[in-house]
């Protein structure tokens, strides 16, 4: 939820404080809870980026093209307007090859050396087919630039069709783009750690960072604004910018913002909430229409408890979710002394939800550090009512037996007054791991 409201808001704000152009991007599908207020506040979900390495698309230039048919004057026309090559289509706008300006003198040699006039007149009557090349290689525009680039550098050839998946005709490429791709440009909210991002970072270019959590190492090429605080959300911070700069969110952004800090500090109770945290949290929920400027503090502070409540219950439960979504929609993975860990949380009503569930969440942690290869695998079931959480456990053995937390006879851990993953259960579970390792 913090991390979809901060991309949300921050995207906003730094359009308004910008020329450049920001758009909000998730890499996994939204909870319930985020769902919940997404509707509630009728705002999109943030557009959804699986990698952020270069593609053929980002690279792609509109650029004329001609028909079957069409004449060798008129390729040449489109050749002299455009200084680029011309493709050639078919009837159903598929490429059948590319005309270039070295290829027409080719085709039209002996015509411009003869004296004829009526003899070149004839020659641009021909059909562009004839002088069409149809061994340059064509592109996708959704392919890696990184999976095409050693078939480009084995082409003669300084232009490329591109295609889209129907393989229609929308453009051309340069080989000199493709040979030196532009990085995209990309900012990291509520997170820091390459093991947590987008896939592609490490070709991507980092500009800025925006975050709560520990610091992780991440090289970039130059100096970047880094900005990490100790707060209980990541949405606190793109507030508090609003608030120093005098910029007034729309109303559902406003909701948004406020739902992620609900949701990281569980309504200010978990070990992690801060008076920041409170103060914006308070203003949020005025730009939101949820309280008045003329409310007394305890009202504000009232309404949002109430509507705290709502965010929270619209989130909590396994129910009969898959065990997959339930591991996988909110996890996390860090490394210590060589040891990799995984640490998924869910919020529920009540404890008493996680006995009939254990065999299957238990298989699917178990298959979880077999594909990612961890140490340690953990699953944080918080009661949002009583604050207290249970630890269900995979991986080593050795390692889980040295947390220190009470096991309880269905195997799992008790983690009394345990609510924050990442202030709380994370010192922790670093702790063991490089002792234990």
């Amino acid at each position: 939820m913090d991390a979809i409201a901060s991309a949300i808001g921050y995207a906003w704000l730094l359009q308004q404080t910008n020329a450049d152009k920001y758009i909000a991007g998730r890499v996994g599908q939204v909870n319930a809870q985020t769902a919940f207020a997404l509707d509630y506040f009728k705002v999109d979900s943030p557009l959804l980026v699986t990698d952020v390495w270069t593609r053929v698309s980002d690279l792609v230039e509109s650029m004329p093209s001609l028909n079957r048919g069409q004449t060798l004057l008129e390729a040449c026309q489109s050749i002299a307007r455009t200084r680029r090559p011309a493709p050639l289509l078919d009837e159903n706008r598929r490429p059948i090859g590319l005309i270039t300006g070295a290829g027409l003198f080719a085709t039209m040699a002996d015509a411009l050396s003869s004296t004829s006039v009526l003899a070149l007149a004839k020659e641009f009557d021909r059909t562009a087919e004839s002088a069409v090349d149809t061994s340059s290689i064509i592109l996708e525009d959704e392919e890696y630039i990184r999976d095409v680039i050693s078939q480009v550098l084995r082409s003669d050839h300084d232009e490329f069709v591109v295609v889209d998946e129907e393989g229609h005709y929308i453009g051309l490429c340069r080989k000199s783009y493709l040979l030196s791709p532009p990085r995209r440009k990309v900012v990291l909210v509520d997170h820091n750690e390459l093991a947590q991002a987008v896939p592609g970072l490490e070709e991507a270019e980092v500009v800025q960072v925006l975050d709560h959590h520990r610091l992780s190492s991440m090289p970039t090429a130059v100096p970047i604004r880094f900005h990490v605080e100790p707060v209980g959300s990541c949405s606190t911070l793109v507030a508090e910018q609003s608030i120093e700069l005098k910029i007034k969110f729309p109303e559902g952004i406003a909701g948004l913002l406020l739902c992620g800090i609900l949701s990281d500090t569980l309504i200010f109770r978990s070990p992690t909430a801060t008076e920041r945290d409170r103060s914006a949290a308070m203003k949020l929920a005025v730009m939101a229409k949820l309280a008045t400027a003329k409310d007394k503090e305890e009202q504000v502070m009232q309404s949002i408890a109430d509507f705290g409540q709502q965010l929270l219950a619209a989130g909590a439960g396994l129910g009969m979710r898959p065990v997959e979504e339930i591991i996988n929609t909110d996890i996390k993975f860090y490394e210590s002394n060589g040891a990799k860990v995984g640490i998924a949380q869910v919020e529920v009503a009540n404890l008493s939800e996680l006995t009939p569930r254990l065999p299957a969440l238990r298989e699917a942690l178990e298959e979880l550090t077999k594909t990612q290869k961890l140490t340690l695998a953990l699953l944080m079931v918080t009661d949002v009512v009583l604050g207290n959480s249970r630890l269900v456990a995979a991986g080593q053995p050795r390692v889980a037996a040295t947390l220190p937390y009470a096991r309880l006879d269905d195997d799992t851990l008790d983690a009394p007054g345990i609510m924050s993953r990442k202030k709380q259960l994370l010192p922790t579970v670093l702790a063991v791991l490089s002792e234990s390792i």
